[in-house]
């Protein structure tokens, strides 16, 4: 009774309980308000308020089944990018606060601005829906009320194995309600950032790898004529110096030749890695230094060096950069439509024939394929996983 009677007493002017009351109107007051405001933020008018995006991302998205469909249900832009549960969809608009800043410092105010950032946007985004498994898409699509005797049977089968392996929707569906970007950016960038590298510090290690396909000379009087020379390092091949002469190197390639094949070398005994391919002038300049028999295939091959001149570009001395950007290629090209196994999913030879399978699927030139490949290799089951040369 003291309690209640001293919580109703007034205070100088008002009792607590007035006090307390008019805090819980004002709260409540204060948290529709609030929330009000978080869902208009949500709405499609606001979200295409800035011209960035409604003459970007919006544009895409009217031209797609989210937005156009013949059940005229549309999944507007909080749908796909706002958590609907309250925790998550308030750090989810204190993370968007962010955007202001860009806004109002106009880091994707045109559309050469905006197209220079895609990649980086999307990667973003994808990066968020991997680590929520989807969530946002899983709001509307959920395996349980799937009809598979509805889809394409080819895309039945993908979404069978998709389930099975509990892979995430944004895996195979980049690209649904937007404009792809332009993947390669990633890649062609790194490269040339390889090249500037290689121009800077590639020749001041005693063991260097190629960055791209590679003309070698047996007499270094001929290494600066140019053209195919006595024959081609691949990229992704590693040489040892031995000799520095101005712009000229003279480099070591050790490696395996298959019984039968002179005009071949490769990384490794049994796997088809090439490192250098030769003109049959200079096979004989070959050096054997063992034979063996391998016993998976019967074959025998032949552990061989050979000395020759190259110049001193297209060389870098740090591997792990080198692989990173196979890894950024592997990524952009075969990413997108697919879950993306791991490289040592699969065996060194294996890989050729995987690789070979999707080749039409994917946007390389001969040199980028090819080192695509070697990567992929080099990183395979039975290569350590990591690109060991060994």
């Amino acid at each position: 009774m003291k309690f209640w009677k001293a919580f109703w007493s007034p205070t100088s002017k008002y009792s607590l309980g007035l006090l307390l009351g008019v805090g819980i109107v004002a709260g409540i007051v204060f948290w529709g308000g609030f929330n009000t405001f978080m869902e208009f933020t949500n709405r499609m008018e606001f979200c295409i308020s800035c011209h960035e995006m409604r003459d970007n991302v919006y544009a895409e998205y009217k031209k797609t089944i989210h937005y156009s469909n013949r059940s005229g249900v549309q999944a507007v832009c909080a749908d796909c990018h706002v958590p609907k549960e309250w925790v998550p969809k308030l750090l989810r608009k204190i993370k968007a606060s962010n955007e202001l800043y860009h806004k109002l410092a106009g880091t994707i105010d045109t559309k050469e601005k905006f197209e220079a950032k895609r990649l980086e946007l999307a990667r973003n985004v994808w990066a968020e829906m991997e680590a929520n498994d989807s969530h946002e898409c899983r709001n509307c699509h959920t395996w349980d009320a799937m009809d598979f005797s509805k889809q394409k049977k080819k895309s039945a089968e993908q979404m069978k194995k998709g389930m099975e392996k509990g892979e995430t929707c944004i895996a195979c569906h980049k690209g649904i309600a937007h404009k792809l970007p332009d993947m390669s950016q990633g890649y062609k960038t790194m490269f040339q950032d390889l090249k500037a590298l290689s121009a800077k510090e590639g020749v001041t290690a005693d063991t260097l790898y190629t960055i791209d396909m590679k003309s070698f000379f047996i007499d270094p009087g001929k290494a600066g004529e140019g053209g195919n020379g006595d024959g081609r390092l691949l990229a992704a091949t590693d040489v040892k110096v031995l000799e520095r002469k101005g712009d000229l190197l003279k480099v070591r390639i050790d490696g395996w030749q298959q019984d039968g094949v002179g005009q071949m070398i490769y990384a490794l005994r049994g796997q088809r890695i090439f490192s250098a391919v030769l003109s049959k002038q200079i096979i004989e300049n070959v050096i054997r230094h063992k034979t063996e028999v391998d016993p998976d295939t019967e074959l025998t091959w032949h552990q061989v060096s050979l000395d020759v001149w190259v110049d001193k570009t297209d060389l870098l001395a740090d591997k792990a950069k080198l692989w990173a950007y196979g890894a950024e290629m592997y990524n952009a090209s075969c990413g997108i439509c697919h879950s993306l196994p791991a490289p040592n999913h699969s065996l060194a030879n294996q890989w050729i024939g995987t690789l070979n399978a999707m080749k039409r699927f994917i946007v390389l030139d001969k040199d980028q394929y090819r080192f695509l490949l070697k990567y992929l290799q080099f990183n395979a089951k039975d290569t350590g996983g990591g690109g060991h040369h060994g």
